[in-house]
C-alpha cells in the first residue's frame, strides 16, 4: 500500500511540475513574458498605438490613444498658474478611466524646467465619445526669469513634456522621451 501511495504522490507532483517546468523552459530567455502579456509589454516599450500622441490635433484618423484638440486656455499671472482645456476622443471600444496624469514642462530650446502639469481627480471617457479634460499647471519664478532673459520679446515658446506619467484603467504608462507640445503663447 505504501508503494502505491508513493507512486501516486510522484504522479501528482509530475502532473504539476512537468507542465510548469515546460513553460519555464519555453520562456527561459524572457521570463517576464510568463507574467506580463505581450500587449502590455508593447505599450510599455512604445510599440503600440496606445502610446502615440498625434501632432495634428487628432485629424489623422489613425485611432491613436491621445487625440487632444485644444478648446481654450486661461492664465493667472498673479498665482503663476494656468489651465488648458482639451477635447479628448476615446477611439477604443472600451470605456477609459484616467486616474492620473502628470508631467514636467521644459523649454525645448534650452531644456530648462518651467513647471509641472497634471489633472485633478478621475476622468471617465466613454467609448466613442468626446470628453473635455482640464489640465492645470504652475510655473516658477525661475521660469519667468528664463522667459525674460532667454526669450525677451518672444510672444510664444516651444515646450516639451518630460517624465509624462498617465494612469489609465489602473495601468500606469511612463514616457521617458520628451514629447513636443509645440508653441505655447506667453501672454
Amino acid at each position: 500500500m505504501q508503494a502505491i501511495g508513493i507512486i501516486l504522490l510522484l504522479i501528482s507532483i509530475g502532473t504539476v511540475v512537468g507542465p510548469v517546468g515546460a513553460v519555464v523552459v519555453m520562456y527561459r530567455d524572457n521570463l517576464l513574458q510568463l507574467v506580463v502579456p505581450p500587449e502590455i509589454n508593447d505599450i510599455i516599450n512604445g510599440n503600440s498605438t496606445l502610446t502615440n500622441i498625434t501632432q495634428d490635433n487628432g485629424t489623422s484618423g489613425s485611432g491613436d490613444f491621445l487625440t487632444p484638440v485644444l478648446v481654450g486656455a486661461q492664465i493667472d499671472n498673479v498665482s503663476r498658474t494656468f489651465t488648458v482645456t482639451v477635447n479628448f476622443t476615446n477611439t477604443f471600444n472600451l470605456n477609459l478611466t484616467i486616474n492620473g496624469l502628470s508631467a514636467g514642462v521644459v523649454c525645448s530650446q534650452h531644456n530648462y524646467p518651467l513647471g509641472n502639469v497634471g489633472i485633478n481627480g478621475v476622468i471617465e471617457v466613454l467609448s466613442g465619445e468626446t470628453t473635455q479634460i482640464t489640465v492645470s499647471g504652475a510655473w516658477t519664478q525661475n521660469a519667468e526669469n528664463h522667459f525674460t532673459t532667454e526669450h525677451a520679446g518672444a510672444t510664444a515658446i516651444d515646450v516639451n513634456l518630460v517624465n509624462l506619467t498617465i494612469n489609465v484603467n489602473g495601468i500606469t504608462v511612463q514616457q521617458t522621451e520628451p514629447i513636443s507640445v509645440g508653441s505655447v503663447p506667453l501672454t
